[in-house]
């Protein structure tokens, strides 16, 4: 048996250098379809980080009457608290409200003027809550103004807030469907230059195969050094693009491009290797292997 898998494996090592130019071609355009589908991924992870970064800075403010007193507020934040979808909640009382608008505004004398004049804190409470997700916004938003503290609640800014929150989740649903079209295309044209590389091979080799074939050779026999060959030029098609994101990495990672970083492409990577690692050279020997096994059973199914 190992005798049988070795001789084989032989073959289709033979078969690679064999046809070198046509398996150069076939590497290359595997490399750079695996290069971009692991370019897609590491986008749609560092658009996940995004996303998560953009709505750990977005949240919703609910402002209250003048009247309201301060252990009422402390009240719905605590009733606001017990909800999953409530990430944090952060109460400014009049007196912060204030403090922080006279810092953010304290180079703006005319600002600061028209404050004087009017007299007083005219600023609200207010209560800013940050949710554990995008969707989840709206419903603590519709919770409030039907809830038993809605007589309390002066104003809360959830349509500005909406809006950028429904930009954010179009963003991020075409980044992904735009990266899996992408990836499914780049994948099957992959495997369309394999599909016709293992074609070519074994039209050289018709002659030989059909020997092969009267002499008592099994169908496996015959089949199995051109999966070989398939996947020889995934597994060198994939490590190739493997190293390219390596390299990347290892080039920039003391001193990373300020995009690159901020986008989380460091962390993300170094978090995923072996995912990564998986999609580049798994990825590039099953394409290798199934576009073989459909070319030689194919042919010899004629």
């Amino acid at each position: 048996m190992f005798e049988n898998f070795f001789r084989v494996f032989k073959f289709g090592w033979q078969n690679f250098w064999r046809n070198l130019w046509l398996s150069f071609g076939s590497i290359f355009v595997i490399f750079i379809a695996l290069v971009l589908v692991g370019g897609v991924f590491l986008v749609w992870g560092m658009t996940e980080n995004l996303t998560q970064i953009l709505e750990s800075k977005v949240d919703i403010t609910v402002y209250f009457k003048d009247n309201v007193q301060e252990k009422d507020i402390l009240e719905v934040k605590k009733e606001l608290s017990s909800i999953p979808d409530v990430k944090s909640i952060d109460y400014v009382s009049k007196e912060k409200a204030l403090e922080n608008f006279k810092e953010n505004y304290k180079d703006n004398s005319l600002v600061i003027e028209s404050l004087n004049e009017v007299g007083g804190n005219p600023l609200p409470a207010s209560l800013n809550i940050n949710a554990s997700s995008a969707a989840s916004y709206e419903k603590i938003a519709n919770y409030l103004t039907k809830s038993k503290f809605s007589n309390l609640i002066d104003n809360i800014n959830w349509k500005d807030t909406k809006d950028v929150i429904n930009k954010l989740f179009a963003l991020t649903s075409n980044i992904k469907k735009i990266g899996g079209i992408a990836s499914i295309s780049l994948i099957v044209i992959a495997a369309l230059v394999i599909f016709n590389t293992i074609r070519i091979s074994i039209f050289a080799r018709n002659k030989e195969i059909e020997i092969m074939k009267l002499v008592g050779a099994t169908n496996w026999f015959i089949r199995s050094p051109f999966l070989i060959e398939g996947m020889l030029l995934g597994l060198v098609g994939g490590l190739l693009g493997f190293c390219v994101f390596y390299g990347i990495n290892w080039a920039f990672f003391d001193n990373p491009p300020l995009l690159l970083s901020d986008l989380g492409f460091f962390t993300f990577f170094q978090e995923n290797l072996l995912l990564i690692l998986a999609i580049e050279i798994g990825g590039g020997i099953l394409i290798g292997l199934f576009s073989s096994f459909f070319a030689v059973q194919r042919h010899l199914n004629v």
